[in-house]
């Protein structure tokens, strides 16, 4: 969905997902959204403790860059110390773009680390890490986690989204943005996205089994899996070799410009859909999944982006949040609010009409003995 004045190219699909920081500052100079990079661990009391009015030094003035300045450079990149006082100083560049919302006038920052300043050191660093985690793939020594969704119309378990967890021997746990990203620049995402529905189905068949029902799973899968020959085929023969039907399964996709035109992305959606493969996109509304996108191929869920629900009661977050659902009804498409924390953000988007919630308020992340616990124990859902 892009917003009306944003015609840079620059879209806030991308920036959310990115590895860097993404900020937004309105006319005042005050932020009003971020996503997570930004909001350094969620441990901030309010968006403004974020960044510092110093934390940004222009080192051939030999001064400090306010935030009122980066208004004046829109549609460039600068190159700046960024001091954040709870992180070791690093050199980043700031791309500036504006954009016009609902006739108010806002500015997307996207805060990344300047890869030139990056060494060869750690480029071997990056490539002993894909080597583990290949090895690890292969040795199955990653864990899955499942995070519930819940239907509060009837208190019912709607599905669960499955996440997967890397803890390397040397190094420790790693973040699912990095290792997700590592795969993704060695070329190992299919494989681990594979990896991931392959473990996620058995286990789905086991609770089955144990009459623990889950009626979905959700799985993520990268954008580039998709270039993975044989996919449909490939997943088909999981679902076969577990007694699970395509219907209990949805793919969470999030779009972006990963994606070339040349990419058999769209009409691989379009064949795991005719065999009963669910279509999620995940993240949505901000920015690349588009209208035009909607109307190419089948989707099945939205899944409204967290960085809107966590900044709810802000009004541009609330706004957004109605707009997602009301797209989603005219689709006929499931929509899911993320990332809900507080009895206050759930109380808004119940109000606005969505059904469906995941997030810390219902549940964190489970292993699959802990959500075993909670289906049984823990829930209040009507079995």
């Amino acid at each position: 969905m892009k917003t009306d004045g944003l015609n840079t190219g620059r879209d806030w699909q991308e920036l959310q997902e990115t590895n860097g920081r993404f900020v937004v500052l309105d006319s005042n100079d005050l932020i009003v959204s971020c996503n997570d990079n930004a909001e350094h661990a969620r441990s901030v009391s309010n968006l403004h403790d974020i960044f510092p009015l110093d934390c940004f030094w222009l080192d051939s003035e030999q001064r400090t860059f306010h935030l009122s300045e980066f208004k004046k450079i829109v549609g460039k990149e600068i190159k700046l110390l960024f001091m954040p006082s709870d992180f070791e100083a690093c050199r980043v560049k700031v791309i500036v773009e504006a954009f016009q919302l609902f006739d108010r006038q806002y500015y997307s920052l996207l805060i990344q680390n300047d890869q030139t300043e990056c060494s060869l050191d750690d480029r071997y660093h990056s490539y002993q890490m894909a080597q583990a985690l290949s090895t690890d793939l292969k040795n199955n020594l990653l864990e899955l986690n499942y995070q519930p969704q819940i239907n509060i119309s009837d208190s019912s378990l709607y599905g669960v989204e499955v996440l997967a967890r890397w803890t390397d021997k040397k190094v420790g746990r790693i973040a699912p943005d990095d290792f997700i990203a590592l795969a993704e620049e060695f070329g190992l995402i299919a494989e681990l996205d594979l990896w991931v529905l392959r473990q996620a189905c058995k286990q789905l068949a086991i609770w089955r089994e144990k009459d623990i029902q889950v009626p979905i799973i959700a799985v993520n899968f990268s954008p580039l899996s998709f270039r993975h020959p044989s996919l449909k085929n490939e997943i088909q023969s999981i679902l076969n070799q577990n007694g699970i039907l395509p219907s209990s399964l949805v793919l969470e996709v999030t779009e972006s410009k990963k994606i070339k035109s040349s990419d058999p992305f769209i009409n691989v959606i379009i064949d795991l859909h005719s065999i009963g493969v669910n279509i999620s996109l995940d993240d949505f509304g901000t920015g690349y999944s588009n209208l035009k996108r909607l109307l190419k191929f089948p989707v099945s869920q939205l899944k409204l982006d967290r960085a809107f629900v966590c900044e709810l009661p802000n009004k541009l977050s609330e706004e957004l949040s109605e707009v997602v659902l009301s797209i989603s009804k005219k689709i006929n498409a499931v929509a899911i609010a993320e990332g809900v924390e507080t009895q206050l953000q759930l109380s808004y988007l119940t109000a606005m009409g969505y059904q469906v919630f995941q997030g810390y308020l219902f549940s964190s992340p489970l292993s699959k003995i802990e959500f075993e616990n909670w289906f049984f124990k823990d829930s209040n859902i009507s079995l």
